[in-house]
Protein backbone atom coordinates (compact mmCIF):
# COMPACT_ATOMS: atom_id res chain seq x y z
CA UNK A 1 0.00 0.00 0.00
CA UNK A 2 1.48 3.30 -1.06
CA UNK A 3 0.65 6.18 1.29
CA UNK A 4 3.05 8.72 -0.14
CA UNK A 5 1.59 11.99 -1.43
CA UNK A 6 0.81 11.74 -5.13
CA UNK A 7 3.44 13.30 -7.35
CA UNK A 8 2.34 16.40 -9.20
CA UNK A 9 3.37 17.28 -12.74
CA UNK A 10 2.92 20.60 -14.50
CA UNK A 11 -0.19 20.72 -16.65
CA UNK A 12 -1.51 23.45 -18.89
CA UNK A 13 -4.79 21.95 -19.97
CA UNK A 14 -7.37 19.42 -19.01
CA UNK A 15 -6.33 15.88 -19.86
CA UNK A 16 -9.00 14.57 -22.19
CA UNK A 17 -10.04 10.96 -22.01
CA UNK A 18 -11.71 8.93 -24.69
CA UNK A 19 -14.93 7.25 -23.66
CA UNK A 20 -16.18 4.35 -25.73
CA UNK A 21 -19.67 2.96 -25.32
CA UNK A 22 -19.65 -0.48 -23.74
CA UNK A 23 -22.00 -3.38 -24.00
CA UNK A 24 -24.12 -3.80 -20.89
CA UNK A 25 -24.03 -6.91 -18.76
CA UNK A 26 -26.78 -9.23 -19.90
CA UNK A 27 -26.80 -11.58 -16.95
CA UNK A 28 -24.24 -10.17 -14.54
CA UNK A 29 -24.47 -11.91 -11.19
CA UNK A 30 -25.14 -9.83 -8.09
CA UNK A 31 -21.88 -9.58 -6.11
CA UNK A 32 -21.86 -12.01 -3.20
CA UNK A 33 -19.49 -13.80 -0.86
CA UNK A 34 -17.04 -12.54 1.74
CA UNK A 35 -14.28 -9.94 1.64
CA UNK A 36 -11.34 -9.64 4.02
CA UNK A 37 -9.90 -6.16 4.37
CA UNK A 38 -7.55 -4.33 6.71
CA UNK A 39 -7.76 -1.23 8.85
CA UNK A 40 -4.65 0.67 9.93
CA UNK A 41 -4.03 2.86 12.95
CA UNK A 42 -1.40 5.60 13.05
CA UNK A 43 0.86 7.22 15.61
CA UNK A 44 0.56 10.98 16.34
CA UNK A 45 3.31 11.49 13.74
CA UNK A 46 1.18 9.62 11.12
CA UNK A 47 3.49 6.57 11.08
CA UNK A 48 1.67 3.20 10.87
CA UNK A 49 1.03 1.77 14.34
CA UNK A 50 -0.92 -1.42 13.58
CA UNK A 51 -2.95 -3.18 10.91
CA UNK A 52 -5.75 -5.66 11.62
CA UNK A 53 -8.00 -7.82 9.45
CA UNK A 54 -11.78 -7.56 9.18
CA UNK A 55 -14.44 -9.66 7.45
CA UNK A 56 -17.30 -8.25 5.36
CA UNK A 57 -20.33 -10.31 4.36
CA UNK A 58 -21.18 -8.82 0.96
CA UNK A 59 -24.81 -9.94 1.06
CA UNK A 60 -25.71 -8.61 4.51
CA UNK A 61 -23.16 -5.82 4.90
CA UNK A 62 -22.15 -7.14 8.33
CA UNK A 63 -18.55 -6.51 9.42
CA UNK A 64 -16.57 -8.19 12.18
CA UNK A 65 -12.94 -8.27 13.29
CA UNK A 66 -10.82 -11.29 12.38
CA UNK A 67 -7.60 -10.28 14.14
CA UNK A 68 -6.94 -8.09 17.15
CA UNK A 69 -5.63 -4.56 16.73
CA UNK A 70 -2.21 -4.71 18.45
CA UNK A 71 0.59 -2.14 18.44
CA UNK A 72 3.50 -3.05 16.11
CA UNK A 73 1.55 -5.94 14.51
CA UNK A 74 0.64 -5.66 10.82
CA UNK A 75 -1.67 -8.23 9.19
CA UNK A 76 -1.90 -8.32 5.36
CA UNK A 77 -1.75 -10.39 2.13
CA UNK A 78 -4.79 -12.63 2.58
CA UNK A 79 -5.45 -15.81 0.59
CA UNK A 80 -8.61 -17.91 0.99
CA UNK A 81 -8.85 -21.67 1.46
CA UNK A 82 -10.90 -23.25 -1.36
CA UNK A 83 -13.82 -24.02 0.99
CA UNK A 84 -13.97 -20.46 2.36
CA UNK A 85 -13.81 -21.63 5.98
CA UNK A 86 -10.32 -20.32 6.71
CA UNK A 87 -7.61 -18.17 5.24
CA UNK A 88 -3.87 -17.68 5.41
CA UNK A 89 -2.33 -14.25 5.85
CA UNK A 90 1.02 -12.60 6.38
CA UNK A 91 1.78 -11.09 9.78
CA UNK A 92 4.59 -8.61 10.31
CA UNK A 93 5.70 -7.91 13.88
CA UNK A 94 7.98 -4.95 14.53
CA UNK A 95 10.67 -5.73 17.09
CA UNK A 96 12.99 -3.17 18.64
CA UNK A 97 16.18 -5.19 18.18
CA UNK A 98 15.45 -7.54 15.29
CA UNK A 99 13.38 -5.33 13.01
CA UNK A 100 10.24 -6.77 11.44
CA UNK A 101 9.61 -10.53 11.48
CA UNK A 102 7.14 -12.00 8.97
CA UNK A 103 5.16 -15.20 9.53
CA UNK A 104 2.23 -16.97 7.88
CA UNK A 105 -0.86 -17.29 10.05
CA UNK A 106 -4.08 -19.30 9.68
CA UNK A 107 -7.43 -18.01 10.94
CA UNK A 108 -10.92 -19.51 10.78
CA UNK A 109 -13.71 -17.43 9.25
CA UNK A 110 -16.49 -19.51 10.83
CA UNK A 111 -15.29 -19.69 14.46
CA UNK A 112 -13.76 -17.23 16.91
CA UNK A 113 -10.50 -19.12 17.28
CA UNK A 114 -7.32 -17.07 17.45
CA UNK A 115 -4.89 -17.19 14.50
CA UNK A 116 -2.06 -19.70 14.68
CA UNK A 117 1.20 -20.10 12.78
CA UNK A 118 1.09 -22.16 9.58
CA UNK A 119 4.87 -22.69 9.49
CA UNK A 120 7.39 -22.83 12.31
CA UNK A 121 11.10 -22.23 11.98
CA UNK A 122 13.68 -19.54 11.40
CA UNK A 123 13.48 -16.99 8.63
CA UNK A 124 10.70 -14.86 7.22
CA UNK A 125 7.62 -16.15 5.39
CA UNK A 126 5.46 -13.88 3.25
CA UNK A 127 3.20 -13.41 0.20
CA UNK A 128 1.00 -16.54 0.50
CA UNK A 129 -1.17 -17.75 -2.40
CA UNK A 130 -3.59 -20.70 -2.18
CA UNK A 131 -3.64 -22.95 -5.22
CA UNK A 132 -5.46 -26.04 -6.49
CA UNK A 133 -5.33 -29.07 -4.22
CA UNK A 134 -5.10 -27.00 -1.04
CA UNK A 135 -1.43 -26.14 -1.52
CA UNK A 136 -0.06 -22.75 -0.54
CA UNK A 137 2.76 -21.03 -2.38
CA UNK A 138 4.76 -18.41 -0.51
CA UNK A 139 8.12 -16.65 -0.32
CA UNK A 140 10.60 -17.77 2.33
CA UNK A 141 13.68 -15.76 3.22
CA UNK A 142 16.89 -16.37 5.15
CA UNK A 143 20.28 -14.68 5.38
CA UNK A 144 21.32 -16.02 1.96
CA UNK A 145 18.32 -15.08 -0.17
CA UNK A 146 14.73 -15.95 -0.98
CA UNK A 147 12.95 -19.11 -2.13
CA UNK A 148 9.65 -19.74 -3.85
CA UNK A 149 8.16 -22.44 -1.62
CA UNK A 150 5.01 -24.55 -1.23
CA UNK A 151 3.36 -26.19 1.77
CA UNK A 152 0.08 -28.00 2.38
CA UNK A 153 -2.82 -26.52 4.35
CA UNK A 154 -1.68 -28.24 7.56
CA UNK A 155 1.78 -26.66 7.40
CA UNK A 156 3.43 -29.96 6.45
CA UNK A 157 5.28 -31.14 3.34
CA UNK A 158 7.09 -27.87 2.81
CA UNK A 159 9.31 -27.70 -0.28
CA UNK A 160 11.58 -24.95 -1.56
CA UNK A 161 11.05 -24.99 -5.33
CA UNK A 162 13.32 -22.25 -6.64
CA UNK A 163 15.78 -20.04 -4.76
CA UNK A 164 17.63 -16.83 -5.62
CA UNK A 165 20.49 -15.09 -3.86
CA UNK A 166 20.22 -11.65 -2.28
CA UNK A 167 19.52 -8.95 -3.33
CA UNK A 168 16.94 -10.51 -5.70
CA UNK A 169 13.41 -10.31 -4.31
CA UNK A 170 10.27 -12.23 -5.27
CA UNK A 171 6.80 -10.74 -5.66
CA UNK A 172 3.67 -12.70 -4.72
CA UNK A 173 3.42 -15.89 -6.81
CA UNK A 174 0.46 -16.70 -9.07
CA UNK A 175 -0.79 -20.25 -9.72
CA UNK A 176 -1.68 -21.66 -13.13
CA UNK A 177 -5.29 -22.84 -13.40
CA UNK A 178 -4.26 -26.52 -13.31
CA UNK A 179 -1.90 -26.08 -10.35
CA UNK A 180 1.16 -27.40 -12.18
CA UNK A 181 3.05 -24.10 -12.50
CA UNK A 182 3.74 -20.90 -10.63
CA UNK A 183 4.38 -17.50 -12.20
CA UNK A 184 6.32 -14.93 -10.23
CA UNK A 185 7.95 -11.57 -10.72
CA UNK A 186 11.39 -10.87 -9.30
CA UNK A 187 14.04 -8.18 -9.44
CA UNK A 188 17.15 -6.62 -8.01
CA UNK A 189 19.01 -3.32 -8.06
CA UNK A 190 22.44 -3.17 -9.68
CA UNK A 191 25.04 -0.41 -9.64
CA UNK A 192 25.95 2.35 -7.19
CA UNK A 193 26.42 5.68 -8.94
CA UNK A 194 23.57 5.20 -11.41
CA UNK A 195 21.73 2.07 -10.25
CA UNK A 196 19.33 0.23 -12.55
CA UNK A 197 16.60 -2.29 -11.82
CA UNK A 198 16.59 -5.78 -13.31
CA UNK A 199 12.92 -6.74 -13.71
CA UNK A 200 12.46 -10.49 -14.13
CA UNK A 201 9.60 -12.94 -14.56
CA UNK A 202 9.77 -16.71 -14.03
CA UNK A 203 7.63 -19.77 -14.69
CA UNK A 204 8.29 -22.54 -12.16
CA UNK A 205 7.28 -26.21 -12.48
CA UNK A 206 5.71 -27.18 -9.14
CA UNK A 207 6.59 -30.88 -9.47
CA UNK A 208 10.28 -30.45 -10.31
CA UNK A 209 11.15 -26.91 -9.22
CA UNK A 210 12.55 -26.22 -12.68
CA UNK A 211 12.41 -22.48 -13.42
CA UNK A 212 12.27 -20.77 -16.82
CA UNK A 213 13.23 -17.12 -17.11
CA UNK A 214 10.43 -15.50 -19.11
CA UNK A 215 11.73 -11.95 -19.15
CA UNK A 216 14.70 -9.90 -17.93
CA UNK A 217 14.39 -6.18 -18.59
CA UNK A 218 16.76 -3.46 -17.36
CA UNK A 219 14.87 -0.39 -16.12
CA UNK A 220 15.86 2.99 -14.71
CA UNK A 221 13.59 2.48 -11.71
CA UNK A 222 11.68 -0.37 -10.08
CA UNK A 223 8.25 -1.04 -11.57
CA UNK A 224 5.49 -3.40 -10.41
CA UNK A 225 4.67 -6.44 -12.56
CA UNK A 226 1.10 -7.67 -13.04
CA UNK A 227 0.90 -11.13 -14.67
CA UNK A 228 -2.06 -12.28 -16.77
CA UNK A 229 -4.12 -15.27 -15.55
CA UNK A 230 -2.57 -17.60 -18.15
CA UNK A 231 0.97 -16.41 -17.39
CA UNK A 232 1.60 -15.46 -21.02
CA UNK A 233 1.74 -11.68 -20.58
CA UNK A 234 2.66 -9.09 -18.01
CA UNK A 235 2.33 -5.35 -17.50
CA UNK A 236 5.06 -3.25 -15.88
CA UNK A 237 3.72 -0.10 -14.23
CA UNK A 238 4.83 2.59 -11.79
CA UNK A 239 3.13 3.33 -8.46
CA UNK A 240 1.75 6.55 -9.99
CA UNK A 241 0.33 7.27 -13.44
CA UNK A 242 3.05 6.74 -16.02
CA UNK A 243 3.74 4.67 -19.12
CA UNK A 244 2.60 1.04 -18.80
CA UNK A 245 4.49 -1.60 -20.77
CA UNK A 246 2.83 -4.83 -21.94
CA UNK A 247 5.26 -7.74 -22.35
CA UNK A 248 4.49 -10.96 -24.23
CA UNK A 249 6.43 -13.68 -22.39
CA UNK A 250 6.04 -16.12 -25.29
CA UNK A 251 8.17 -14.08 -27.69
CA UNK A 252 9.66 -11.24 -25.64
CA UNK A 253 7.77 -8.52 -27.51
CA UNK A 254 7.10 -5.37 -25.49
CA UNK A 255 4.94 -2.35 -26.26
CA UNK A 256 3.93 0.75 -24.35
CA UNK A 257 0.17 0.88 -23.89
CA UNK A 258 -1.48 3.98 -25.38
CA UNK A 259 -2.85 5.24 -22.04
CA UNK A 260 -0.78 6.25 -19.02
CA UNK A 261 -1.79 4.75 -15.70
CA UNK A 262 -0.83 2.50 -12.81
CA UNK A 263 -2.12 -0.47 -10.78
CA UNK A 264 -3.28 -2.51 -13.83
CA UNK A 265 -5.29 -5.67 -13.17
CA UNK A 266 -6.28 -8.36 -15.69
CA UNK A 267 -9.81 -9.78 -15.60
CA UNK A 268 -9.97 -13.56 -14.93
CA UNK A 269 -10.54 -14.32 -18.63
CA UNK A 270 -7.59 -12.09 -19.57
CA UNK A 271 -9.69 -10.01 -21.98
CA UNK A 272 -9.85 -6.73 -20.03
CA UNK A 273 -7.59 -4.66 -17.82
CA UNK A 274 -8.70 -2.30 -15.06
CA UNK A 275 -6.25 0.46 -14.19
CA UNK A 276 -5.95 3.82 -12.47
CA UNK A 277 -5.45 6.91 -14.62
CA UNK A 278 -5.09 10.59 -13.84
CA UNK A 279 -6.83 13.82 -14.79
CA UNK A 280 -5.75 17.44 -14.30
CA UNK A 281 -8.47 20.06 -14.55
CA UNK A 282 -7.11 23.58 -14.94
CA UNK A 283 -9.55 26.45 -14.67
CA UNK A 284 -11.36 28.45 -12.00
CA UNK A 285 -10.87 25.44 -9.71
CA UNK A 286 -7.80 23.30 -10.35
CA UNK A 287 -8.25 19.61 -9.61
CA UNK A 288 -6.10 16.49 -9.79
CA UNK A 289 -7.76 13.11 -9.32
CA UNK A 290 -7.33 9.48 -10.36
CA UNK A 291 -10.33 7.72 -11.91
CA UNK A 292 -10.64 4.01 -12.62
CA UNK A 293 -10.59 2.87 -16.26
CA UNK A 294 -11.11 -0.37 -18.15
CA UNK A 295 -9.54 -1.25 -21.49
CA UNK A 296 -9.19 -4.27 -23.73
CA UNK A 297 -6.17 -6.50 -23.19
CA UNK A 298 -4.43 -4.92 -26.21
CA UNK A 299 -4.86 -1.39 -24.84
CA UNK A 300 -7.80 -0.42 -27.07
CA UNK A 301 -11.31 0.56 -25.99
CA UNK A 302 -10.36 2.68 -22.97
CA UNK A 303 -13.39 3.63 -20.84
CA UNK A 304 -13.59 5.61 -17.63
CA UNK A 305 -15.87 3.87 -15.11
CA UNK A 306 -15.81 6.23 -12.09
CA UNK A 307 -17.45 9.67 -12.10
CA UNK A 308 -15.91 11.40 -9.07
CA UNK A 309 -14.11 14.69 -9.79
CA UNK A 310 -13.19 15.39 -6.16
CA UNK A 311 -9.62 16.63 -5.79
CA UNK A 312 -7.12 13.94 -4.76
CA UNK A 313 -9.64 11.09 -5.00
CA UNK A 314 -8.11 7.87 -6.34
CA UNK A 315 -9.63 4.51 -7.28
CA UNK A 316 -7.44 1.41 -7.62
CA UNK A 317 -8.60 -2.08 -8.60
CA UNK A 318 -7.96 -4.92 -6.14
CA UNK A 319 -9.85 -7.86 -7.67
CA UNK A 320 -12.25 -8.73 -10.48
CA UNK A 321 -15.30 -10.92 -9.94
CA UNK A 322 -14.97 -14.35 -11.49
CA UNK A 323 -17.64 -13.46 -14.10
CA UNK A 324 -15.36 -10.65 -15.35
CA UNK A 325 -17.96 -7.93 -14.67
CA UNK A 326 -17.51 -6.40 -11.22
CA UNK A 327 -14.35 -4.81 -9.85
CA UNK A 328 -13.58 -4.55 -6.14
CA UNK A 329 -11.67 -1.30 -5.65
CA UNK A 330 -10.06 0.90 -3.04
CA UNK A 331 -11.11 4.54 -2.91
CA UNK A 332 -8.48 6.79 -1.37
CA UNK A 333 -9.04 10.25 0.05
CA UNK A 334 -7.01 12.36 2.47
CA UNK A 335 -8.01 13.76 5.84
CA UNK A 336 -5.46 16.60 5.76
CA UNK A 337 -4.46 19.28 3.27
CA UNK A 338 -0.81 18.16 3.28
CA UNK A 339 -1.85 14.74 1.89
CA UNK A 340 -0.08 12.69 4.56
CA UNK A 341 -3.08 10.93 6.16
CA UNK A 342 -4.86 8.70 3.62
CA UNK A 343 -8.32 7.32 4.24
CA UNK A 344 -9.39 4.17 2.37
CA UNK A 345 -12.82 2.71 1.65
CA UNK A 346 -14.08 -0.26 -0.38
CA UNK A 347 -16.25 0.13 -3.47
CA UNK A 348 -17.77 -2.37 -5.92
CA UNK A 349 -18.10 -1.21 -9.53
CA UNK A 350 -19.87 -2.85 -12.47
CA UNK A 351 -17.37 -2.43 -15.31
CA UNK A 352 -20.15 -2.56 -17.92
CA UNK A 353 -22.81 -0.28 -16.42
CA UNK A 354 -20.47 1.80 -14.18
CA UNK A 355 -22.86 1.27 -11.25
CA UNK A 356 -20.97 1.88 -7.98
CA UNK A 357 -21.78 0.40 -4.57
CA UNK A 358 -20.24 1.66 -1.32
CA UNK A 359 -19.18 -1.14 1.03
CA UNK A 360 -17.19 -0.14 4.14
CA UNK A 361 -14.07 1.68 5.27
CA UNK A 362 -10.77 -0.16 4.97
CA UNK A 363 -8.17 -1.35 2.47
CA UNK A 364 -8.43 -4.49 0.33
CA UNK A 365 -5.78 -6.46 -1.56
CA UNK A 366 -5.83 -8.99 -4.41
CA UNK A 367 -7.20 -12.36 -3.33
CA UNK A 368 -9.33 -10.94 -0.52
CA UNK A 369 -12.73 -11.59 -2.14
CA UNK A 370 -14.16 -15.10 -1.76
CA UNK A 371 -17.23 -15.61 -3.97
CA UNK A 372 -17.81 -19.27 -3.12
CA UNK A 373 -16.48 -22.68 -4.14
Amino acid sequence: MNTQPIRRAAAAAVVATVSVASSLSVQAATPAGKIVFSRTTQTPTTAPRSRSLWLLDVGTGKVRALTTDTDSVFDMAVTWAPDGKSLVFERGVQRVRDGQRHTLQVVSTVTNQRPHALIHGTGNFSKPAYGPGGRIAFVSQNSVGQCLSVVDATGRNRRDLFCVSAPTQFAQPKWSADGTRLFVGAGYEEGRLEPVWHAQAYRVDVATGSAKLLSDIVMETQLDLTISPDGARGIYADIVANDMTLVDFTNGAAKVLPTRGHAPLFSPDGKRIAFTGEIYEVGPQTRYYEPLYVMNADGAGVRRITDSRVADHAYTAAQWSRDNVHVLVNRRTYTDSSLTQPLFALRMINADTRALTSLTSGYVEAGAWYEGP
